[in-house]
């Protein structure tokens, strides 16, 4: 079920009146089976009603369940990993049991929910892995037919933490496996985050922020800017990129460069929307969510730009990865090995293949960069020195370097991305002549964009509406709804981030 779609309107229309007429424990149970409706609205597209997957008796099921009963049993998967997570949990909280135990039940949290997405994510890519280092392509052995439940890697993630913040006693396990289970699937953020950190959640569950007039304002901003952004801006830049990707091999550059970096725009754009419907959405039930963006395409560094981007991303992988492999605490070799670690493992996240761990050591290598560079007073220095000059300068060297990452990330193959790389250094086999230039009107869209995300990064959310002028707040939307209506793809399109 798609934000941008009419069957979520109606769906939200009749959760948000019956989640402010219900009152406790009938709420969480009204939002928890909403929740779970919500997940099997999911319809797989590639699933075949002429001929059921037969590679076990699971796939025949699932495949026969959606086609002759309309039934999603991928809704099961969400079920077992909220059961393991929270009898895990529980189990971990009692006060006689012994730290080996302890352990051992956090192990199995892992364990279970590192192997249901290691199976559907990555079966693939070891079967691929294997033949390529050991197996001689007449032998090889053949992908199977996996189909990747939406938002697995999301609700994995979320629920892991919270096994994670038990066993280090930074949270007391809930007792209530209602509560615990609505957490998991909250449907607001349930397929595309943000990972919410149980300690956010339970927070809000248990003492609501009040529905009134400026929390309803801000939830409407946040999902009017979620939609101009998905609808108006990246479902726009995506035909641009969808036609470089497409046809690279025949543009020139600039061409490339044009698509490479509109992709950039497409993929911010599409995420932070869906996150921002769904932290507007969230607060229409009384919960306040932390921001998953604050404009990361205008910064100054590496390092800034990661501070800015998917931030309840980020600081998981710092939180639950880097700090417990040391972070930097003990020496510049195992610093770095962590960072590496902590990257490898954030480009596997986002997609079984080689193209997403290469994005995953550019990121690791542009942040090294960066470190050594910081150390050397460089920085300081020339900020001192040059002021503002500098300052454009570092904004634009560091989106120069983060468009690699793009193309690698956005290309189907590593070879692919090699090649586009290679074009967009004027060195690779594309068309080198730049007297044509068909991109030109992206190019300008493109512009506006830094220009507009330069003037917005300056102000919240509720700067629209606590401005003293009281015309800024109808202005606001008006604009919005204008956007929407004229220039939105008709079309829906989903979220990018619903293939990771």
């Amino acid at each position: 079920m798609l934000f941008n779609s009419t069957e979520f309107l109606i769906f939200f229309i009749v959760t948000l009146i019956l989640g402010n007429i219900l009152k406790s424990r009938i709420q969480k149970l009204m939002l928890l089976v909403a929740s779970y409706i919500f997940y099997m609205g999911w319809h797989p597209a590639t699933i075949s009603c002429d001929a059921y997957r037969s590679i076990s008796w699971i796939e025949y099921w699932i495949d026969k369940s959606f086609c002759e009963y309309k039934i999603n049993l991928y809704i099961l998967i969400l079920l077992i990993s909220t059961l393991i997570d929270y009898f895990a949990a529980r189990w971990m909280s009692l006060e006689k049991i012994s730290q080996n135990k302890r352990r051992i039940l956090l192990t199995a949290s892992l364990f279970t929910n590192l192997g249901i997405l290691a199976y559907f994510k990555y079966t693939n890519f070891l079967i691929g892995l294997i033949n390529d280092l050991f197996i001689n392509p007449d032998s090889s052995f053949s992908n199977v037919d996996i189909i990747l439940p939406v938002g697995i890697s999301f609700y994995t993630f979320q629920s892991m933490s919270y096994s994670i913040d038990v066993f280090n006693r930074k949270i007391e396990a809930r007792k209530s496996i209602l509560d615990f289970a609505v957490y998991v699937a909250f449907f607001p953020q349930l397929v595309a985050g943000p990972i919410v950190r149980a300690e956010t959640f339970f927070r809000d569950l248990d003492k609501r922020l009040p529905v009134l007039k400026e929390n309803i304002q801000v939830a409407l901003c946040l999902i009017l800017i979620g939609f101009t952004r998905k609808i108006v801006f990246a479902d726009n830049l995506g035909i641009v990129v969808d036609k470089t990707f497409a046809n690279y091999a025949s543009m020139n550059p600039l061409e490339i460069w044009v698509g490479v970096l509109a992709f950039g725009w497409q993929i911010y754009f599409d995420f932070a929307g869906y996150t921002d419907i769904a932290i507007g959405v969230a607060r229409l039930f009384g919960f306040q969510f932390d921001a998953n963006f604050n404009f990361p395409m205008t910064v100054k560094n590496i390092s800034e730009h990661w501070s800015k981007w998917h931030i309840s991303f980020s600081t998981w992988i710092r939180d639950y990865i880097y700090i417990p492999l040391g972070g930097s605490r003990i020496s510049e070799w195992i610093t770095y090995r962590n960072l590496y670690i902590t990257w490898l493992f954030a480009g596997l996240w986002h997609g079984a293949a080689y193209h997403y761990v290469a994005w995953g050591l550019w990121q690791g290598i542009m942040l090294t960069i960066h470190r050594e560079y910081s150390k050397l007073g460089f920085p300081v220095q020339f900020n001192q020195k040059f002021g503002k000059p500098y300052e454009i300068f570092s904004r634009i060297i560091t989106m120069f370097f983060l468009c690699f990452g793009f193309a690698m990330f956005r290309a189907e193959t590593l070879t692919k991305a090699k090649e586009i790389i290679l074009s967009m250094l004027f060195i690779g086999s594309s068309n080198t002549s730049i007297n044509s230039f068909s991109n030109y009107n992206y190019a300008i869209v493109l512009i506006i964009c830094f220009a507009a995300s330069s003037y917005f990064s300056k102000r919240k959310t509720d700067w629209v509406v606590s401005h003293p002028n009281k015309w800024i707040y109808p202005i606001f939307i008006l604009v919005n709804i204008f956007l929407i209506l004229i220039f939105g793809v008709t079309e829906s399109q989903n979220f990018l981030y619903f293939a990771f």
